[in-house]
């Protein structure tokens, strides 16, 4: 079948044929329809996930899929072919991927998608929509809490939004003036502080002179930062969860500081489904590319694109055996 790789240790990403999976007993093989581009997908296709994945080539790149169930192994009893599905790949281990014709994953890496929740939509939610969770978890705000979200304008920050306007919670977002604005307003900001202005916890204070209740940052990596941010932001008692590892709680104290990590679970995945086939949370889909064109979408994933970008896979180059390409 066809496939986005990586082909090997420090080289580049493109185009092969690659052997169809085979789905093991708990595994269910999906025609995949859809996918994003997530910064976790970039980071593997440059190698640099290799700090703390383990890499089998030629590593199948793509994380989200949305499709079809092509066929199932003999322990799954609750999905038949042509039930459409969604999720994610999510292990400690590149190799399989979802830029591909077909991927096999196990069960619990997957949920029926709902109904009037279209392919695209569907597979723009994996990864992103899973952290959003998972972060709004690690704070479990009360409605009325205030809660900065640093990051809003990407993928898992468009979902945090929209997961905290559903708790209703009121949302300070990081965003600059114009679109960027405009984008994380109309997924429930109401207020919003520009982070390339100047400081942000200064920002922060004159929206909210005394505080926020939690903060949900995307974006810091180094503990000096996420310290500095959560100190000047947080009201005492407040909470923070961080994507990027940089929360310590022995610097914080008084503040439940959670780093969190994107589990997969069918309790998850449910729940987000359950959640955009009642329309109370969307894919901020921007932009659509085939996948012939990911490295494109790779490209713009790095220069700030708003929301998600997704890869329609039903649009790419099929796959052509040995004979038919000597025909």
């Amino acid at each position: 079948m066809r496939a986005y790789v990586l082909p090997a240790e420090g080289g580049s990403p493109g185009f092969a044929d690659v052997a169809v999976p085979q789905p093991a007993d708990d595994e269910v093989l999906v025609r995949v329809t859809a996918s994003s581009v997530n910064p976790h997908d970039a980071l593997v296709a440059s190698g640099g996930a290799a700090r703390y994945m383990t890499y089998r080539y030629p590593v199948v790149l793509g994380s989200d899929l949305a499709g079809t169930v092509e066929t199932v192994g003999a322990d799954v009893h609750d999905l038949t072919p042509g039930r459409r599905v969604f999720g994610l790949v999510r292990e400690l281990v590149a190799a399989r991927g979802s830029f591909a014709e077909l991927v096999a994953v196990p069960r619990a890496w997957l949920a029926a998608v709902p109904d009037g929740v279209d392919d695209a939509s569907a597979g723009a939610l994996g990864l992103a929509a899973l952290t959003a969770l998972r972060c709004v978890e690690a704070i479990a705000p009360a409605p009325g809490d205030v809660v900065l979200v640093n990051g809003a304008t990407g993928g898992v920050g468009s979902y945090t939004l929209q997961l905290l306007a559903a708790h209703g919670a009121t949302v300070v977002a990081t965003a600059r003036p114009g679109e960027e604005e405009q984008h994380v307003r109309k997924l429930g900001a109401t207020g919003v502080a520009d982070w390339s202005a100047g400081d942000l916890g200064d920002q922060v204070r004159a929206l909210r002179a005394d505080g926020v209740d939690a903060i949900v940052d995307l974006v810091n990596r180094e503990q000096d930062a996420l310290t500095a941010l959560a100190s000047r932001c947080l009201r005492t008692g407040g909470r923070v969860a961080c994507t990027g590892h940089a929360a310590d709680p022995d610097r914080l104290p008084g503040i439940r500081a959670t780093n969190v990590r994107a589990e997969v679970d069918q309790d998850a995945l449910r729940t987000i489904a359950e959640l955009a086939g009642t329309g109370r949370l969307h894919a901020p889909i921007t932009a659509i590319f085939s996948l012939d064109e990911v490295a494109g979408a790779f490209a713009a994933l790095r220069t700030g694109a708003l929301g998600k970008l997704a890869i329609d896979l039903s649009t790419a180059t099929p796959h052509t055996s040995p004979e038919q390409r000597t025909t």
